[in-house]
């Protein structure tokens, strides 16, 4: 007869463990903690245009943690941020434009790699300002915003540099 105290249960791929939920809460609750000092800042004078820091939680969540953590992370916090200061329509600009982000910064997370992250925040700047700009379009019917577009991509360029080389010195600080 076997002894019970000895049977484990499978290992479930999906299961997270409890110190990787722990980090994942203070990640999330630092992205929150960005979002809201920014939003505290005077306001761009370009429309739309922000400088993302809650993105370095996230860039710096795929390297230390894993895609899956920084991607339950990204979506909190955005879920978070409209609770408390957003509206349904900011939501709907902040979840596509993250989710759009998030899926061109895991693929090139893979091909640039921790080395060159500047270059998969830049890219993640770029695909969140078209996700936003795509729902801007979708939401008032009016093709005529995609003008913006060179403006949001050089905007894009400028803050994902910035985001890129502060999430680069951080993850040289774990060194």
């Amino acid at each position: 007869m076997k002894n019970k105290s000895s049977f484990k249960p499978p290992k479930n791929q999906w299961r997270i463990g409890l110190k990787s939920i722990t980090i994942m809460a203070i990640l999330t609750a630092v992205s929150l903690i960005l979002f809201t000092v920014e939003a505290a800042f005077p306001p761009i004078p370009i429309q739309g245009v922000k400088v993302g820091f809650s993105n370095i939680v996230t860039l710096i969540a795929m390297v230390v943690l894993g895609k899956r953590e920084a991607f339950i992370i990204l979506v909190m916090r955005i879920i978070l941020a409209s609770i408390f200061a957003g509206s349904i329509l900011s939501f709907g600009f902040s979840i596509v434009g993250g989710i759009m982000a998030f899926i061109i910064m895991a693929f090139t997370m893979d091909v640039f790699g921790e080395k060159k992250i500047w270059i998969t925040s830049v890219l993640g700047a770029i695909f969140h300002n078209a996700g936003q700009l795509a729902v801007a379009v979708i939401a008032t019917g009016t093709p005529a915003i995609s003008i913006y577009a060179p403006i949001l991509l050089l905007s894009a360029i400028v803050t994902g540099t910035v985001i890129g080389v502060v999430t680069t010195a951080l993850l040289a600080v774990r060194r």
